[in-house]
């Protein structure tokens, strides 16, 4: 290894000294940036006389002093099975904004239970995400289309910035992620204080009041950042942060016989519920991060559609992303990668989507299988299933369409299913139709599922 010489530069514990080139043991050239926990003089002075070489490991890398202010980590496990430093970096799931307006691509409005496509009460006002409740609706619900998948052995967080006047009018405000079934979420109450929430199975098994003291200056009323971080694991603790100070934990590690939460999939929720009196709440952007999380490994699967006798508009095949699984909220999104398409004659086919189930005339839905509860109307995937006989383009969403020549098959793909999102979420449907005469036309539909 070559030889080094410091420059002794005083000044503060851990202060940084000149970096200086080194070739490891096999001869690749690297730069060590010298610190030290003490007085750097000394140790400057020490290295710049005996003109040492800095300490390595047995693969002759430089090892690097720790500075007295850095953190290896809470605990014990700080290191893997090989005794490299941990690290976590964030991944994000899931991020969303309001500029212009509530976009259905991103998000889905709810009305007294209810899912709305246009709202007055639910706005994009200034960029911002506004829920004001009236008489007439009193219950205002914004919720992420997708349900980002906790990614397993890593942390899970959720991060909003809100502000929400008339903090004691008699209503409750409510932000997080979750479901019906499931949720974790900061609440605010006709009291004016907030509360840490957690529902698990339909069942709310934690209300807590959150001691806001040590966040200096803090008024619900005004712009704040909150966040929810937590372990999960099953049985994991839970953060909930305030301008980026924790303020309140569920402390569940060792204390669990079950599930702190039955699914933690969860979408954003972000909520006003009137009681006697009209509440509003305002959001800036919202974000899902996987701490040290990647992109996500899909489950392959897919559904065909043979011989289907074509018309204008015939449809060949629709599949349905049930909204329940066993009568709970389905969070197990989709990513359409491909559809696959022939006809024996030329023709033109359709691809579409919607959420309105009476745009069908006649279909009956049966599961795919493959180990999924997805569904599709294709007799040529299960028993029972019954093709759609009509549909109703005025209340389809156009997605693209393909001329197909005669005999010639042709598919369309996600040019990036990275960069460009096509999920299909719960009460999604995906419909392909084909125009086409006296012919007959095949369509494949293919997809990774998020189990």
């Amino acid at each position: 290894m070559a030889d080094e010489q410091f420059i002794p530069i005083g000044g503060l514990i851990g202060k940084n000294l000149d970096a200086v080139r080194l070739n490891q043991t096999d001869g690749t050239p690297v730069l060590r940036e010298g610190v030290f926990v003490g007085d750097p003089d000394t140790f400057a002075a020490r290295a710049g006389v005996t003109n040492t070489t800095p300490a390595t490991d047995a693969y002759g890398l430089v090892t690097r002093p720790i500075l007295s202010n850095q953190s290896l980590g809470v605990g014990d496990l700080t290191v893997d099975a090989w005794g490299s430093q941990k690290m976590s970096l964030p991944f994000s799931l899931f991020s969303g904004m309001f500029t212009f307006d509530i976009p259905q691509t991103k998000w889905m409005m709810y009305e007294n239970g209810t899912q709305v496509y246009t709202s007055t009460d639910i706005v994009s006002e200034n960029g911002e995400g506004v829920l004001r409740t009236t008489a007439t609706n009193s219950t205002l619900l914004i919720e992420s289309r997708t349900c980002p998948r906790y990614q397993s052995n890593r942390g899970h967080l959720f991060s909003t910035a809100g502000w929400f006047p008339s903090k004691t009018n008699d209503g409750i405000r409510e932000w997080g992620v979750g479901t019906a079934e499931n949720r974790v979420n900061f609440r605010l109450k006709s009291d004016g204080l907030l509360y840490a929430v957690q529902r698990s199975g339909n069942v709310e098994t934690h209300e807590q009041l959150i001691d806001t003291s040590g966040v200096t200056g803090f008024d619900v009323e005004k712009g704040n950042v909150y966040d929810i971080q937590y372990q999960w694991r099953g049985v994991g603790n839970y953060y909930f942060y305030v301008n980026l100070k924790l303020v309140h934990t569920f402390s569940h590690l060792g204390t669990l016989t079950a599930l702190s939460m039955e699914n933690p999939a969860l979408p954003v929720r972000l909520a006003a519920q009137r009681t006697t009196q009209d509440v509003e709440a305002h959001f800036g952007c919202v974000d899902i991060t996987s701490e040290n999380g990647a992109e996500a490994k899909l489950e392959y699967g897919s559904a065909y559609a043979a011989a289907v006798a074509t018309g204008t508009d015939k449809p060949i095949i629709v599949v349905k992303q049930p909204l329940l699984i066993n009568s709970e909220t389905n969070t197990r999104d989709l990513t359409l990668t491909r559809i696959t398409m022939n006809c024996t004659k030329k023709a033109t086919f359709k691809v579409w989507s919607t959420r309105d189930a009476t745009a069908f005339t006649g279909p009956t839905f049966v599961s795919v299988n493959q180990g999924s509860f997805v569904e599709s109307d294709s007799p040529d995937m299960a028993v029972g299933a019954v093709r759609a006989t009509a549909v109703d383009t005025a209340k389809l969403r156009f997605v693209t369409a393909v001329n197909v020549e005669a005999n010639v098959s042709r598919e369309v793909t996600n040019p990036d299913p990275i960069a460009i999102l096509f999920p299909i979420v719960r009460g999604d449907y995906i419909v392909v139709t084909v125009t086409a005469s006296s012919a007959t036309a095949d369509c494949v539909i293919e997809w990774g599922e998020h189990i």
